[in-house]
């Protein structure tokens, strides 16, 4: 495998599809092989999400509610809950998600080399689909170990992100935003007995307090997104090495490449392809 041309992100996607609008059948396989990993994120989604907003609201309701006892037993419930939503998304995490990920890169990769190199007429369904079949049995050792590389790195960046929006969410809440806890209302009576209601302004309120979790907000909003470049820039790469992983041999004995050998030259490959890398991470993760 061999990198001949510096493509912009624009003539990635391109060629992208120039190659699925060309072979139907081709088409269908990665539908049938991706759908498992879109349904199982669909629910892992949700999931991460109920934890992300559990995790928040309980670290909400320890410090509105802290030395109050006749929370306490209401609490523990609610520190159990939490345990085992972190517990179930986690393991999410670990098994169904990386082993779906991990078929659906293999599958992708060895059915559209297939049909990239090959110069004859396209292949049928059938035989795209043993071919691609027998790839992936000879090369499944190699980029199981690959993946196992992969997923150490990406779960620390994972609870990166956790940490992020939890504390993220934990301190917007103790702001005061997501409701109208920072407008007091005021109400004046004139000589004619006419009330009036006038909301006091959200500046006419800050303390030092507050200003200090708007900050802390902020910064760790600015964690998230830093994380996000960060992750997407070095997806590209691991990616790359899973490609590495099915379609590199070594020449002396034709071994397959993987481990920390198809992540080096994964990034020896990526070297000056940076920023197109990122654009196309970026438009898939959105």
């Amino acid at each position: 495998m061999k990198i001949q041309e510096n493509l912009e992100f624009i003539d990635v996607l391109k060629r992208a599809t120039k190659l699925l609008c060309g072979n139907t059948n081709l088409v269908l396989f990665l539908f049938l092989c991706t759908l498992p990993l879109f349904c199982f994120l669909i629910f892992f989604e949700l999931s991460l999400q109920t934890t992300i907003l559990v995790a928040s609201e309980y670290f909400s309701r320890e410090v509105k509610f802290w030395g109050y006892y006749h929370t306490a037993p209401q609490d523990h419930a609610f520190l159990k809950n939490l345990i085992s939503l972190l517990f179930q998304t986690f393991l999410f995490y670990l098994f169904p998600y990386s082993l779906l990920d991990l078929f659906t890169t293999t599958t992708i990769v060895s059915a559209s080399s297939l049909v990239y190199t090959r110069e004859e007429e396209p292949l049928g369904f059938g035989q795209l689909v043993r071919r691609t079949v027998e790839i992936c049995r000879n090369r499944v050792g190699g980029c199981l170990i690959t993946s196992l590389y992969i997923l150490l790195l990406s779960t620390s960046v994972f609870f990166g992100f956790f940490f992020a929006a939890t504390n993220y969410l934990y301190i917007v809440s103790l702001i005061g935003l997501g409701d109208y806890s920072f407008y007091y209302y005021y109400i004046s009576i004139e000589e004619d007995g006419v009330s009036y209601t006038t909301p006091s302004s959200f500046f006419e309120n800050l303390n030092p307090s507050r200003i200090f979790d708007l900050v802390m907000a902020m910064f760790h909003g600015a964690i998230f997104i830093v994380l996000l470049a960060k992750f997407s820039k070095w997806s590209a790469g691991w990616n790359m090495g899973l490609v590495v992983s099915v379609l590199e041999e070594e020449e002396e004995d034709g071994q397959g490449i993987y481990g920390t050998d198809a992540l080096a030259l994964s990034s020896y490959y990526g070297r000056g392809h940076e920023k197109s890398g990122l654009w196309v991470m970026l438009v898939f993760l959105w």
